[in-house]
């Protein structure tokens, strides 16, 4: 993974501001090298002047030797499409949505855009923006959108045919979330690695019509009840994973360092606790068996490990977390699947969101989910079993 210092992070975050965060790494410096002498002036140019005029402040800060205690924003590209990708183990997919390097910076969308115009030449014209949209919409299970974009012929058919080439394994998890909905159930739920409980009702339309003076009215409103054709398992599974994500985030990068040096000394002594009695090692029991299913191990685990359990939990797999943390934990602000940081951990930052799709691409974490959902084991195979090496030096999945 090609790495920067605090300064150049901070030039990356105001060429990002400014509109060039779909650019190369180098590409973002060379543009603040060229304007740095002007950025005061194109504040009205940027695509997000107010966070373009703060870099501003803190880049003239820095430059004083001044701290300015602004944090940096780098955001997944694609979030859902890299869930899909690790989940699937879909180097495809991976590739178009930065979840392993190409080289450059790569945009989904405009991949499958680009694929599509090729595919259909002049016989048709198709709108860049609408056929994000339909993209967007579709990997969640989504058909009126993409209809709505592209009719019901043939422009229809390539997109379908483009997407199962672009991403056969996201498109493919996206076709078992339709053909695995229970027309019966009245809740879709399920547990993640780090035991987080997902309980979401099926809602369905019922439309009754009242009379107000002598005149029929219809009114449509929500209610729990079984639907047929549901489709949003799909899209409520990645969010539930993307969640989860942000909390691994939260508890890698801002650790508590007293309580990882007394996990070290733990280990370095041999000690072997089987304590299972206390709230803490019943807790730990659970997330285990979480991880015996999922093969993930979550983070949560640190924090209730101790003397009196530690024998529990395989000594190798704690050792193996602990070597993957940041040398110094910071803080991190997210916002859905947009991180902030101060700009000295901005290495540390994008390297444990590698690690995270990287553990999810070695895990069983979608037959997990999916067993839960069908009520019965489920093992589902990667495309690429050997997808989360390179992932961990993935250089855009973070941009």
């Amino acid at each position: 993974m090609q790495t920067f210092t605090g300064k150049e992070y901070l030039q990356i975050d105001i060429a990002n501001s400014f509109g060039y965060d779909k650019q190369d790494w180098s590409d973002r410096l060379a543009w603040f090298q060229t304007n740095e002498h002007q950025l005061h002036a194109l504040v009205n140019q940027a695509e997000e002047p107010a966070l373009f005029y703060a870099g501003i402040l803190a880049w003239e800060k820095t430059k004083e030797g001044k701290p300015s205690s602004y944090p940096i924003s780098l955001d997944a590209t694609c979030s859902g499409i890299q869930i899909l990708a690790a989940l699937a183990g879909d180097r495809k997919a991976a590739e178009i949505c930065n979840v392993v390097d190409t080289g450059h910076r790569e945009d989904a969308y405009v991949s499958i855009y680009q694929d599509m115009v090729n595919t259909i030449g002049d016989t048709a014209k198709i709108d860049r923006k609408l056929t994000k949209k339909a993209i967007m919409t579709s990997f969640y299970g989504s058909t009126a959108q993409p209809k709505e974009v592209f009719g019901e012929g043939t422009l229809l058919q390539v997109f379908y045919d483009t997407m199962q080439v672009n991403a056969p394994g996201a498109w493919e998890i996206n076709e078992t979330m339709l053909a695995i909905w229970d027309e019966n159930a009245l809740v879709n739920e399920w547990v993640l690695p780090d035991n987080f409980h997902v309980v979401v009702k099926v809602m369905g339309t019922v439309t009754e019509q009242v009379h107000f003076m002598n005149e029929p009215f219809e009114i449509s409103y929500q209610t729990n009840m079984p639907i047929k054709g549901g489709r949003s398992l799909g899209a409520n599974m990645v969010h539930s994973i993307d969640g989860m994500m942000v909390r691994e985030m939260q508890r890698r990068c801002n650790y508590d360092p007293a309580k990882i040096q007394e996990l070290t000394r733990l280990l370095d002594a041999g000690a072997a606790g089987r304590n299972t009695h206390r709230y803490q090692d019943k807790l730990l029991l659970t997330l285990l068996d979480r991880f015996r299913q999922s093969g993930f191990f979550s983070a949560r685990m640190l924090d209730l490990i101790d003397l009196e359990n530690i024998g529990l939990v395989g000594h190798a797999h704690v050792r193996n977390l602990i070597a993957s943390l940041p040398k110094k934990p910071f803080e991190v602000i997210s916002v859905h699947d947009c991180f902030r940081c101060l700009p000295n951990y901005g290495n540390d930052l994008r390297q444990q969101y590698n690690n995270l799709l990287a553990e999810i691409a070695e895990s069983n974490m979608l037959g997990f989910i999916v067993s839960q959902m069908v009520g019965k084991p489920i093992q589902i195979n990667k495309l690429d079993p050997k997808l989360g090496h390179d992932i961990r030096q993935a250089n855009y999945a973070l941009s």
